[in-house]
């Protein structure tokens, strides 16, 4: 995608004027670490792809700089601006928006589970837990998408779950299998089921009980490579997410990177791609992309809870002459396999964490945000992997 930049001083971000392959207008903006009180760190970014950074009314952003004074910083969520710091009573330990209310972070590690207006600066709402939790879902976790259901879990195979409605604590129940470690534990979308992941992409669905919130395993009939479907083993996928399928009465599904090894062959009668979706019910698996010169897919976000239906895709780098190689697109879940390009992602993530794009849509899908060093095929006023910032390419009107 050819970028023409023109510096805005005023605002101290970098803004590109972009035109993607469908033909509709875009903006790419760095996000500059640079201006304002306080210290900028040289890395300053968002935190993760199943991490929503924009507030339920896209009003504020949050970025984490490790290092940097403060570490969680505020900025406006459309002139990108920083508008505040963290609130210095505010403990944060692991903590993610609320889906609906615009100030409130939800926040949880060891027996604190809150509710936090960062705004107002004070407690919404507080559980005092069961047992000491690892952060919010072994910090892989999310909410339902109303904001109401909570999985929980520490690093003794416990977990359980949390109706915020209603405040009500579910039974502890055990996710250990096999001597695998779980990796990442979570609500589904509709907060019928938890997800577990454990280490080597192996994931296991679990039934939630509407009425007491006790867990137990989801038989499940769709292919698998790991575990047993009948304790609720579903395909393998890496660096996934879940939300709702509208093309599918809405149901629960999981989309992530091919995990199995079979990109390129036929597995149920469909010839796979490296991005696959999993519907929980039953562990019936899509391919979203077609395999043909596909680069190999990194992660996956299903944030667009506004947009539903849509999965954005990164690609490693390093694959030349594949489709896709260092981009960020969306993908729907209807199967038909269209493709919206959205990026390309310049950044060398070789042995850096932070370097990696981790992309984000914003609620209603209009604005991407990703990471980059923009240190690959950036034509001059190239970065460096000591620098990480973030991009946000908006398609808003």
């Amino acid at each position: 995608m050819p970028l023409s930049c023109a510096r805005q001083a005023r605002r101290s971000l970098w803004t590109f004027s972009a035109r993607s392959t469908n033909a509709q207008s875009a903006r790419a903006i760095r996000i500059h670490a640079g201006g304002g009180s306080g210290a900028w760190n040289t890395d300053a970014r968002h935190h993760y792809s199943t991490e929503e950074p924009w507030n339920a009314d896209q009003t504020l952003i949050a970025m984490d700089q490790p290092g940097g004074t403060p570490g969680l910083l505020f900025l406006d969520g459309s002139t990108y601006l920083p508008v505040m710091p963290q609130c210095a009573n505010y403990n944060r330990r692991d903590d993610r928006w609320h889906p609906i209310l615009p100030s409130a972070r939800i926040n949880a590690d060891g027996a604190l589970l809150e509710w936090f207006d960062v705004v107002k600066c004070r407690q919404v709402r507080s559980w005092t837990l069961p047992l000491p939790v690892s952060y919010l879902g072994l910090t892989n976790g999310n909410v339902s998408a109303d904001g109401r259901f909570v999985a929980l879990a520490d690093q003794a195979a416990n977990m359980f779950v949390v109706d915020m409605l209603i405040n009500h604590i579910g039974p502890v129940a055990s996710n250990a299998y096999n001597g695998w470690t779980a990796t990442g534990v979570g609500i589904s979308a509709s907060g019928k089921y938890v997800w577990v992941h454990y280490s080597g992409d192996y994931s296991r669905i679990f039934d939630v009980d509407p009425n007491t919130l006790a867990l137990t395993p989801h038989p499940e009939s769709g292919p698998i490579c790991h575990g047993v479907a009948a304790d609720g083993f579903v395909y393998d996928l890496g660096h996934q997410d879940v939300g709702l399928n509208p093309f599918d009465n809405d149901e629960d599904v999981m989309v992530g990177q091919e995990h199995c090894g079979n990109a390129g062959q036929v597995v149920n009668g469909q010839l796979l791609g490296h991005v696959i979706m999993v519907r929980l019910r039953d562990g019936a698996i899509t391919s979203l992309m077609a395999p043909a010169n596909e680069a190999y897919a990194y992660h996956v976000s299903l944030r667009a809870t506004r947009r539903p239906g849509w999965a954005y895709v990164s690609y490693y780098e390093g694959q030349e002459g594949r489709r896709f190689n260092q981009e960020v697109i969306a993908v729907p879940l209807d199967g038909s396999k269209t493709v919206e390009r959205w990026a390309h992602l310049h950044t060398d993530t070789a042995n850096c964490y932070r370097c990696e794009a981790h992309p984000v849509p914003s609620w209603d899908g209009l604005r991407l945000i990703f990471a980059s060093t923009w240190s690959l095929d950036c034509d001059g006023g190239c970065g460096t992997q000591n620098i990480r910032q973030d991009y946000i390419v908006d398609r808003q009107p």
